[in-house]
């Protein structure tokens, strides 16, 4: 479409509304637009480009039936772009018979609206040819040529755009006149029409019908080849002073980064991103022009030593082409890094928890390369003694005993032990668990693997009683345990450090099921076996914690929904709720006593406590995110907020909000 921008005429108008009949003789209607129903306050632009759009503002035009310009047929078509009370319509003016003259709106039901002010046009602006230098036939330009554009009133046009890029505008025109604009071919310039502009902001637009061939540069095809990363890739050709970068898959190398520029040949380093496929170069309008195919080089000839080698040891990786490698990667190592790179050889520390298998060595182009390693495993030449009864210490001889983690001996349930008296690369004093029965023993290792001594330990079985497991290991005064083991049938009292167990829910030889005691003060205590004959036979820690109350059962979020975990503290009511009164005190409440928030360790932020009317009491917080729980022990603040009944919520004593995410509990400990 042809648009012209000029300053709005703005037309006093006369309006017959739904309420007025047609103007007779000819003359103007009342000038009272506003209190009408139907009104014209401006039209444009004026003049008008023939073949153009006009834009009519005012109020309710969308009730326009038809508008009449003089000499030209009725026009019935019009597109409503606003309608109501500041309402917009526009008609493309008929590119014939229209002669400067009023125009007339007729409504629907039957009024008309005569402007005051005529209506005038402008003639047409029109390109009539274009051609590339003195070849009045040509239409084929390489960048640079001049590109000569005939027409009329191309004076009024001050912008000539090739194919939507950059507008060049009338100062960096060669000639300008009425019926000429020449004009330097851009570097952006890609095949299309030609555009001239009048650069208003409802820009006038016209478009040359044939299109303008430019010449893209031309490159020598080269053949598939192997590069690697850092070398110079040469690329031949023409008009190759018009190729602003070169793309490779994977990565691009702009003109300013190149190595050499000229019309005829481009030297370019391969980067370290880049990765096997096609190479282009691409002009400066964005054309890109296949020029070959590369494959990137990755190290070959990979040798790991020494091999085996110890976790913790450095690891030498030799091969050509090493110093393309930028990471590394063990198996089931959680974190692996190189410590050397050099053009022969990679080195790296062997990570604890790294086990056998394929080391992964990796490109900066996303390119991996694989090498086999070999680790060194525990070896175990003796036991002293060899022979001995569960209960008691034996030494492990051998080699690499620093890598071992864990033992594991046997028994009618396998024990562990993860606390051995000494331990170095030659021998382990370990004490087998009184609980254990059997032939040989596991190696457990820092990587997770296993080494399995089938003989050189003999355990006998021991005759006093022995606990195995506690399970659970930690509970409340008065929940029941099981404590697990062998040779409890001559138990005739059990502790819990000093407080008895009274309460048994079942016994046997190998299983005790029991509560307890009321009594159990909070604490870690040693669990106490003792026999009719007085002797004491002491078995594993075990803690008596306190009786939490979690409040996800006695409450809710403000916005009535129940609190799931995890939980999110927000400022608003699906993050945010109250804690009543009567629950603190039916539950013991105290100076002392505790409100916990059981959080993800890494997780931040704070949990603001108000009292019952908003006003701040504490806002405990973990802004490192390094803690597993956020505690906030009650001093006389928070009892005051408990016991006070003049605060205009008798029923609440906090309410908590904040921005805390990745809670797990919200609890009170009484």
């Amino acid at each position: 479409m042809k648009k012209i921008s000029k300053i709005f005429t703005m037309l006093v108008v006369a309006l017959a509304g739904l309420s007025l009949t047609a103007c007779n003789d000819g003359d103007d209607l009342s000038t009272d637009q506003y209190g009408n129903e139907i009104s014209l306050q401006s039209f444009g632009p004026c003049p008008v480009l023939r073949g153009g759009t006009l834009y009519f503002y005012g109020t309710n035009l969308d009730q326009i039936e038809e508008i009449d310009l003089p000499g030209a047929d009725p026009i019935t078509a019009y597109e409503v772009i606003q309608s109501g009370k500041q309402s917009k319509i526009s008609i493309q003016v008929p590119a014939e018979k229209c002669e400067p003259g009023q125009v007339v709106l007729k409504t629907k039901k039957g009024g008309e609206i005569t402007s005051i002010s005529p209506i005038t046009y402008r003639e047409d602006i029109e390109i009539s040819d274009f051609y590339v230098g003195d070849n009045k036939e040509n239409k084929v330009a390489n960048v640079g040529d001049i590109v000569t554009i005939k027409g009329d009133y191309l004076n009024l046009m001050h912008g000539v755009v090739f194919v939507e890029k950059d507008t060049i505008k009338e100062d960096k025109f060669i000639a300008h006149d009425r019926y000429t604009i020449q004009v330097q071919v851009p570097a952006e310039a890609r095949t299309g029409v030609i555009t001239l502009t009048n650069l208003e902001k409802d820009a006038t637009e016209l478009q040359t019908k044939e299109e303008l061939t430019i010449n893209t540069p031309e490159a020598t095809p080269i053949k598939d080849r192997t590069i690697k990363a850092g070398e110079v890739l040469s690329l031949k050709g023409a008009s190759f002073d018009q190729i602003a970068s070169v793309k490779f898959e994977g990565a691009t190398v702009d003109a300013a980064d190149f190595k050499s520029q000229s019309a005829v040949e481009i030297n370019v380093a391969v980067p370290s991103k880049a990765t096997d496929g096609t190479v282009y170069v691409v002009t400066k309008s964005g054309v890109e022009v296949p020029v070959g195919n590369i494959i990137t080089v990755v190290p070959t000839q990979l040798v790991a030593t020494p091999n085996p080698v110890k976790n913790g040891a450095e690891l030498t990786i030799t091969g050509k082409d090493m110093d393309l490698i930028t990471g590394i990667a063990f198996p089931n190592a959680a974190e692996s890094k190189l410590n050397k790179v050099e053009t022969t050889q990679v080195t790296s520390t062997v990570p604890e928890d790294a086990q056998e298998g394929d080391i992964t060595l990796s490109l900066d182009n996303g390119k991996t390369v694989t090498v086999a390693y070999t680790l060194v495993k525990p070896t175990v030449t003796a036991c002293e003694p060899a022979a001995i009864t569960a209960g008691e210490q034996t030494i492990i001889k051998g080699t690499n005993l620093d890598l071992v983690k864990s033992i594991t001996f046997p028994g009618d349930e396998e024990q562990t032990v993860e606390k051995f008296t000494a331990q170095n690369a030659n021998a382990i004093a370990v004490t087998v668990p009184a609980a254990c029965v059997g032939t040989g023993f596991k190696l457990n290792l820092k990587n997770g693997t296993t080494v399995e001594v089938k003989e050189g330990l003999n355990i006998k079985a021991a005759t006093d009683p022995a606990i195995a497991s506690i399970t659970p290991g930690e509970a409340v005064a008065g929940e029941s345990i099981t404590i697990t083991g062998k040779n409890f049938q001559n138990i005739q009292n059990l502790y819990i450090g000093t407080f008895k167990v009274n309460r048994y829910i079942s016994r046997s030889n190998t299983e005790i099921i029991c509560q307890v005691p009321a009594n159990a003060t909070v604490g870690t205590y040693k669990v106490v076996m003792e026999d009719p004959d007085g002797n004491k036979f002491e078995g594993p820690e075990f803690k008596v914690i306190p009786a939490e109350k979690d409040l996800a059962n006695f409450t809710e979020n403000n916005d009535g929904t129940a609190i799931k975990y995890p939980y999110t503290f927000t400022w608003n009511d699906d993050g945010r709720f109250r804690i009543m009164k009567s629950d603190l005190k039916k539950w013991g409440v105290k100076i002392g006593s505790k409100l916990i928030f059981y959080k993800d360790a890494s997780a931040t932020g704070q949990v603001q406590i108000n009292n019952a009317n908003w006003g701040g009491i504490d806002s405990p917080a973990d802004w490192n995110g390094t803690e597993t729980q956020i505690v906030k022990v009650f001093d006389a603040a928070m009892m005051e907020a408990v016991n006070d009944v003049s605060d205009g919520w008798s029923d609440t004593a906090f309410i908590l909000q904040g921005d805390l995410k990745g809670v797990t509990k919200i609890a009170f400990l009484p």
